[in-house]
């Protein structure tokens, strides 16, 4: 008898998605809302992932060249809360230099608590906070076991949805998985006050930046620049993302590299009174551990806007791979928008998993560009409807009919990319 079968605190339910974050909660509310029970497992109280606990709060994109790429439950999410207060949505334009000011801007608050009434409106069960030990697939379903307040908890299900980020439930289950050779910087994200930025001259910055023995990569114009923004915006190496010692060694990394910017800050004239008023709970990690899937996008027929036979969703954000010193761009031709096709979110030979996210099956430079919570949101919705699917009919998630599955995306408002 395995660890599985001798644990004695078990709950049965259609759907398990691992992840609350902006992946797995549109997984979540998706398969609930077409019917099935689902369970939703996350390691942090607050819904919303890189959204919410890491405030990178301001996703994108939804629209490309004018137009509505991405809609559905997440779209939803984001008008309730702009009717709350809670969201800023740009006009849509039809081109701009500056993708990143078409990004919508999130109160985290208010954001995770539309999440959550959502998932209560459409009954998902959260098991929260929770993080997954052991997954076991068989030919009829899927296993996970949680460890949660209460110790050992296992979970069966039909499906299983991997939208932890690092693919971690795909790599307990036993498929492949890769990650880049350099895998992305990360980033802790804070707000600064205490100061006037116009009553901060350039020429004092540089002056205590002379004298300074700062990290190799943090530039003068970095220094100049956060204080405009009035945020610490580091780059943070972290070469094992996706491992437990790799995760500790980020957020020890991340802290000192923010505290060490900070004594730097307040050497300078005008910012003695400087402040750290608000830090977010993780950094944010833009790559770790991706799946191999039964497809795979890269980046050339990515940015070529590649059409395929099983195409779930659109993605519009410019490959944008962060290095420590700076940024790797590549932008669209007009009127070209990226696809997701449905194979990338299957691990190659799986039959009763599914994954969503940034650990999507696709090269380093396409990565950069889906790893962002608009498509990531897409994506959630794609798998939430596939695994569905996969219980209703009881099949597994490679023989899910991809007419059915376009049918269902369409019936909850969702935009699939025209065959």
């Amino acid at each position: 008898m395995g660890m599985v079968d001798s644990v004695s605190r078990r709950v049965k339910t259609d759907v398990v998605v691992i992840g609350g974050g902006t992946a797995g909660v549109f997984a979540a509310i998706t398969a609930a809302a077409n019917g099935v029970s689902t369970v939703l497992v996350d390691k942090n109280h607050i819904l919303g992932g890189t959204m919410t606990a890491a405030d990178v709060a301001f996703p994108g994109l939804f629209f490309a060249w004018g137009k509505q790429i991405i809609d559905g439950p997440c779209w939803e999410a984001i008008r309730r809360a702009e009717a709350l207060g809670g969201a800023v949505i740009p006009t849509p334009v039809y081109d701009t230099p500056r993708h990143w000011e078409q990004q919508i801007t999130l109160n985290r608050f208010i954001f995770a608590a539309v999440l959550q009434e959502m998932c209560d409106e459409k009954g998902v069960v959260r098991c929260a906070p929770a993080m997954l030990s052991a997954v076991e697939e068989s030919a009829d379903g899927v296993t996970a076991l949680v460890t949660d307040l209460e110790g050992l908890l296992a979970i069966d299900a039909a499906v299983l949805i991997d939208a932890t980020g690092d693919a971690t439930a795909v790599g307990l289950a036993g498929y492949a998985r890769e990650r880049s050779e350099t895998p992305q910087p990360a980033t802790l994200k804070n707000r600064l006050s205490g100061y006037d930025p116009a009553a901060v001259s350039s020429e004092a910055v540089a002056a205590a930046f002379a004298k300074a023995a700062l990290p190799p990569h943090i530039t003068l114009h970095d220094l100049t620049h956060w204080l405009s923004q009035r945020e610490i915006a580091a780059h943070i190496a972290c070469p094992a993302a996706g491992t437990a010692t790799g995760r500790t060694q980020l957020e020890r990394d991340a802290m000192h590299t923010v505290l060490e910017l900070y004594r730097f800050y307040r050497t300078v004239k005008g910012l003695e009174n400087i402040e750290i008023h608000l830090t977010a709970t993780e950094t944010g990690v833009r790559e770790s551990y991706r799946i191999v899937g039964e497809s795979t996008v890269t980046a050339a027929d990515y940015i070529s806007g590649k059409g395929y036979p099983d195409s779930v969703c659109y993605a519009f954000y410019p490959i944008d791979r962060h290095v420590m010193s700076g940024i790797e761009q590549q932008f669209f031709a007009p009127e070209t928008v990226g696809q997701i096709p449905f194979g990338a979110l299957i691990p190659k030979g799986a039959h009763r998993l599914l994954a969503a996210g940034r650990c999507v099956s696709s090269d380093t430079y396409a990565n950069s560009a889906l790893r962002v919570q608009a498509p990531c949101m897409a994506m959630g919705q794609a798998a939430g409807c596939a695994a569905s699917l996969a219980v209703k009919n009881n099949v597994t998630v490679r023989q899910v009919p991809f007419a059915d599955l376009t049918a269902a995306l369409k019936n909850i408002g969702a935009i699939v990319p025209e065959s």
